[in-house]
C-alpha cells in the first residue's frame, strides 16, 4: 500500500463496510474449491500446547478435538512467524507518540 493516502485508505475502508449492502442482489458466482494441500506437522510448540491443554481437561476432549486443536495452535504460530518476518520502515510508524502527561516537572 506503498503510496497510499489517508483519504484513499477512509475511501476504501467505507467501500468494504458497504459492500455487503450495495451488493445484496448481486449473482454470486459459484465458489471454486481451493486446490487441496498436504496438511503439515505441527510444530513440536504447537503439540507441547495442545499437551497442556490436554493435561489441563483431561477428560473435555476427545482424540480428534485435540488434533484439530493442535492445528489451530500451529496455523496460529506460523501466522505470527510470517508477522515477524515483515520488515517495517521508519514510515510504518504511527503519526504520534502517546505518552501518559505525570504532572509539570
Amino acid at each position: 500500500m506503498e503510496g497510499m493516502t489517508r483519504r484513499g485508505f477512509a475511501e476504501r475502508l467505507a467501500l468494504a463496510v458497504a459492500a455487503p449492502y450495495l451488493l445484496e442482489d448481486v449473482p454470486r458466482p459459484p465458489l471454486q474449491p481451493r486446490p487441496h494441500q498436504q496438511p503439515q506437522e505441527p510444530s513440536p510448540l504447537a503439540k507441547a500446547l495442545a499437551e497442556g491443554i490436554r493435561l489441563r481437561y483431561p477428560d473435555r476432549f476427545s482424540a480428534d478435538d485435540l488434533a484439530t486443536i493442535t492445528r489451530g495452535i500451529d496455523n496460529r504460530l506460523r501466522q505470527i512467524e510470517r508477522l515477524y518476518q515483515t520488515a517495517l520502515t521508519n514510515a510504518d510508524e504511527p503519526d504520534f507518540v502517546y505518552s501518559v502527561y505525570r504532572g509539570a516537572d
